[in-house]
């Protein structure tokens, strides 16, 4: 089940600063764990991001063996597959492809993770 988490703590465990319109997350395991960094887009859009379409993917659970495997302990671009309807990686996230911070970062605002 998602959680709501600080902002904060979520980019810093994340590894990257918010982007406008991608999901960026980590599955972290050694904590059996994958944290959802929000874009802004959907922080503007659910006053409760556990009602977001990535949280109720996350809470579907993911496959680490099939499609995490080579994506774990890093930034990752996130999206939600058609077919399972559950969090899947799209992309690892290179230090250099990070995305740059927001002028308008929210800070004191909850992210999930679950």
């Amino acid at each position: 089940m998602s959680r709501v988490e600080s902002a904060e703590k979520i980019e810093g465990i994340v590894g990257a600063k918010r982007h406008a319109v991608d999901h960026i997350g980590r599955a972290v395991t050694a904590e059996s764990r994958v944290y959802i960094l929000h874009s802004e887009r959907c922080r503007a859009q659910y006053a409760d991001l556990r009602e977001c379409p990535y949280s109720r993917a996350l809470d579907r659970g993911i496959d680490v063996r099939k499609r995490w495997a080579g994506f774990l302990d890093r930034p990752v671009r996130l999206w939600v597959s058609v077919a399972t309807h559950k969090l899947v990686p799209e992309v690892v996230l290179d230090p250099v492809e990070l995305p740059p911070p927001l002028g308008s970062e929210r800070r004191g605002q909850d992210d999930v993770d679950g």
